[in-house]
This record gives structure tokens, sequence and C-alpha cells, in this order.
């Protein structure tokens, strides 16, 4: 991930925005970059599909897109927007997840930033959440908002895979790595890097005790994924208490060792698990994201690295 020098922050109707917004402004401040933000507008009611379509509903609409510019503009000339260049637009989409695509698309952005909430399992499944479905279809590092979120990112945590048992590719673990130094670095904060593999024990049908093949003939899981994240760490100079080996399900892992680090940050590849790219992204980073407390930043292979 390069440094953002442009960043789209997707505002969410609630009181969460102001919370995405005075993170946005945040980081742009420590990175010198631009902040526009984009309000997405719908309410059924005046969607004219219950009821024919009028002059009187266009109207209705079109005050309620300018009442929602007007909010984003008080955002932009509030306190917490002191010294950052930004820029407002409000527009009526459903759905909303194709109103912040269209921006993303109009706008450029290095980095979006949005709001997440936990979802249910039957909420997962529908494809019903605008942050789930950013994490599907959006191409630029998505940056995810809890209302839980912390003053700074003092504590930051990258989760790696650099066996590539998830189907990852090599070079997402490098511009993971990229982020979480450059978010560090940004806050003086402390860097730790975690990885998780399952042996036999976490496996169905599987003794429990028992370690999973190797991926070469004759030696231990351990010493392989020992091994693979060494070679990946080298001449990151990392202090060794700032690197973890796991063994369990990394879904499980990521979120408990995040708590235990007292993370602000966890940084998360997402990959494509079949040719319906915009319907489905690796259950790891969509697992764990309902577990973590604190905001979480996503990069897919396309992210292009610093």
């Amino acid at each position: 991930m390069q440094q953002p020098h442009r960043i789209l922050a997707a505002i969410p109707p609630s009181e969460l925005g102001a919370t995405v917004a005075a993170r946005s402004f945040d980081i742009a401040r420590r990175f010198g970059a631009s902040v526009h933000l984009l309000g997405v507008v719908y309410d059924p009611h005046f969607a004219g599909e219950r009821f024919s379509d009028s002059p009187g509903l266009e109207t209705a609409r079109a005050q309620l897109v300018a009442a929602r510019r007007d909010q984003l503009l008080a955002l932009a000339n509030g306190d917490t927007a002191d010294g950052v260049d930004t820029s407002v637009s409000a527009e009526w989409s459903y759905p909303v997840v194709d109103g912040v695509l269209q921006g993303v698309a109009d706008y450029g952005p290095d980095l979006v930033v949005a709001g997440t909430f936990h979802h249910s399992p039957l909420q997962r499944l529908g494809l019903v959440n605008t942050d789930w479905q950013l994490i599907r279809k959006l191409e630029p590092p998505l940056l995810l908002v809890g209302s839980a979120a912390g003053s700074g990112y003092g504590q930051v945590m990258v989760a790696v895979d650099p066996v590539h048992e998830h189907d990852k590719p090599a070079a997402l673990d490098e511009n993971l790595l990229n982020a979480g130094q450059l978010f560090a670095g940004a806050w003086g904060g402390r860097l730790s890097v975690v990885h998780a593999y399952l042996t036999g024990e976490y496996v169905p049908f599987v003794a429990p005790g028992a370690a999973l093949p190797p991926p070469f003939s004759g030696e231990p899981p351990e010493t392989v994924h020992r091994r693979a994240l060494n070679e990946l760490l080298a001449g990151r100079d990392l202090p060794e208490a700032n690197v973890l080996l796991e063994t369990g399900d990394p879904r499980q892992l990521i979120p408990e060792t995040a708590a235990r680090l007292g993370a602000d940050l966890v940084v998360l590849g997402a990959v494509a698990r079949s040719r319906l790219r915009r319907w489905l992204i690796g259950s790891t980073a969509e697992s764990a994201l309902d577990r973590l407390e604190c905001d979480v930043l996503i990069l897919k292979p396309d992210s292009r690295p610093a």
C-alpha cells in the first residue's frame, strides 16, 4: 500500500459518521492527504417503488440529498477537519454500495474509509450490509472504523500467511507488512506480526494431537511455518517479541491475539474464493472482522504496493 494522498470517507447517516470523518481527517493530516466526504442517500418512502413516481417525490429526494450535503459540510467545517483539504458530495443511490463505488470511480482515492458494526450470520449470508459489500467489491485499500474506535494507532497488528495455505499471493503479505509499517510509523506505534496455522487437532476427523502433512516432505509443520515467516520478515528489523507464530484457526486467533495485544488497528488480506469475485471473498478476513474490537484495514492483491 502506498502512502494515501486522496481519501474517500463514506459517511454513514448515524453517530458513527462523525467517527469515520474524524478518523479520515486524522489520517489525512499525518500523510498530507485530501479528504472527500461522501454521503449516499436512500429512503424507500421517497424512492417511487411503492407508489408511482411523481414530481413531489423527486422534490423530496432532492431535499434529502441537500440536507445530507449540509451535514457533510458541517463535518468539513468542524474542528476535526482543521487544516485538511476537504470536499463533500451527497448522492441518491440504491443500493447504497453502488453509490459508494461510483464515488470511488469519480474521486480515485488511494484509501477508502467506511464504518462497520457487528453482523449476524444471517446478515453476512444475505449480503445486505454496505461494509460487507465493500469488502467484496472495492479495489483500493479499505479501512473499516467501528464505534469503539480509539484515538490513534499506537498498536498495529498485521496478519500474514507466508506459506500461502489460503491461496494468498506472495506479494500480498509484503503489501500488508508495508501498510502496517506505514500506519504504525505515522503514529509512532508498535508493529506486531502474527501468523496462525492449523494443525491436526483443529481439523475435523483428525486425531487430537496429530499434525497435518507439511508442505515439504519430512519437515514438521512448525519448522516450515517458522522458516517461511522468518524469510518474509527478513530485513524488517522487528523485535522477536513482536513476531507471533500461533497454531489454531486464524478466524479465532486473529481477534484473540489482537485483543491480547491491545491492537488499535489490524491489517488483513482478502482474496477471491471463486470466479464470482463480487460475491465471495475469503472467509478468514470476513470471519475475523466481526470479532475484532478495533479498526481493520483490508487489502487485496490488486492494491498497489508502496
